[in-house]
This record gives C-alpha cells, sequence and structure tokens, in this order.
C-alpha cells in the first residue's frame, strides 16, 4: 500500500480575507479552511493540519463579533488558529493633512513564518500549502526548502493576487490562483454545530 504524503496548509488570514472581500460577495466570507485545504489534495494525500492566522479587530464591535463567530467556525472543523494583534501608531494621514490614528496587524506574520518552519524542522509534513500573496514570506519558504530538500512545496495565491506576488512563484515552480468557484464550493453551513449537536456559530446575516 502507498504510503500517504502528509499535507500541512498554512493561511495568511488577512491576505485571504481581503482578497475574498474584493470580489464583492459577502457569501464568500464564510469559507470552510478545512474543505478548501482538503480541495488541494491528490489521491495519495492525507491533510494533517490547517492553521489560520490571523488578529481580531477589536476596535469595530460589529467587525469583531463577525470575526469570532467565523474563528469559532473554524474551530469547529479542526482548524489551529494563531493570533496576532492590532497595534495603534500615529502617522501622517494624506487626505486630511494631519497626523491620524493608524492601527497595524502585528507578529502574525512572523508567527506565521516561524510556525512554518518549525514544522519543517520537526517533519509535520510531505508537502506543505501557503495561501498568501505577501511576498515577505519567500525567506519562509527558500528556509523551508533549504532544511527539507525533500518537502513540496506548493504556493496558492488568494483570488487575483496572482500577479502581486510573482516573485513567490520564482522560488516555488507549483502555483495556483485560488479561483471564487473553488471557494464557493468550500462554505461553510450556514449553522456550524459540535460534536453534541449544539449551535456553535450562525453565518452573519450579511453574508448570506
Amino acid at each position: 500500500m502507498e504510503k500517504q504524503r502528509r499535507v500541512a496548509v498554512y493561511v495568511d488570514g488577512f491576505n485571504l480575507y481581503h482578497a475574498i472581500s474584493d470580489l464583492n460577495d459577502p457569501k464568500l466570507k464564510w469559507l470552510n479552511l478545512t474543505a478548501l485545504s482538503k480541495s488541494f489534495l491528490k489521491p495519495n494525500e492525507t491533510l494533517v493540519k490547517c492553521h489560520y492566522f490571523t488578529s481580531i479587530v477589536d476596535w469595530n464591535p460589529k467587525k469583531e463579533t463577525h470575526h469570532r463567530t467565523y474563528v469559532a467556525a473554524l474551530l469547529a472543523n479542526g482548524v489551529t488558529i494563531t493570533y496576532g494583534a492590532f497595534k495603534k501608531s500615529q502617522k501622517h494621514c494624506v487626505q486630511f493633512n494631519r497626523r491620524c490614528t493608524f492601527r497595524e496587524e502585528k507578529r502574525t506574520d512572523v508567527a506565521l513564518g516561524v510556525q512554518i518552519v518549525a514544522d519543517a524542522i520537526t517533519h509535520v509534513f510531505d508537502r506543505m500549502i501557503l495561501i498568501t500573496a505577501d511576498t515577505d514570506q519567500i525567506p519562509t519558504v527558500s528556509m523551508v526548502k533549504t532544511l527539507r530538500p525533500d518537502v513540496h512545496v506548493t504556493w496558492a495565491a488568494p483570488p487575483n493576487r496572482m500577479r502581486n506576488a510573482r516573485e513567490i512563484g520564482d522560488v516555488v515552480p507549483d502555483r495556483l490562483e485560488i479561483k471564487a468557484s473553488r471557494i464557493r464550493a468550500c462554505r461553510l453551513p450556514h449553522v456550524v454545530f459540535d460534536q453534541n449537536k449544539s449551535i456553535i456559530a450562525k453565518i452573519p446575516n450579511e453574508y448570506l
């Protein structure tokens, strides 16, 4: 019997979210990352991990509620979550010609890169799939290829982001763009239950 190749999927949360948001189809935001991850698998492969990296938008109550609801749905479907944080900073705002408060996501990208390298070293996967269009992850991919030449690396660009990150394609020959049709086929059910049939999460009305 052929040995199953272990696959781990790593998701740059906000990078994927903004790409989906730009599709102007809110229901696509209710994405089942486990189903999406499994859609990439070949017959001789098994999914051992789907790891989602994100930060909670805690200054906007409505968005925070939607995000926490979504995270609960992902957890119920076996997704591993790692959180970063948003930090405030004062910068010059061209639009208003004055200093304004900006919020920047911190630690998420570093956590993503560190986790991938750690998992490579500890032989968690035989193939890794990275969902992002952030070229800052090129050193991560390069390090994995150096440490584990046997690992197959796949770069999955969020919708309409392939052109934005051509540099990643120079490092990773196996690349694909996630189409809206794939996302549409991998949405979560409107109501997510736990193993005891208790309701864990419901799709926000804005996503219907």
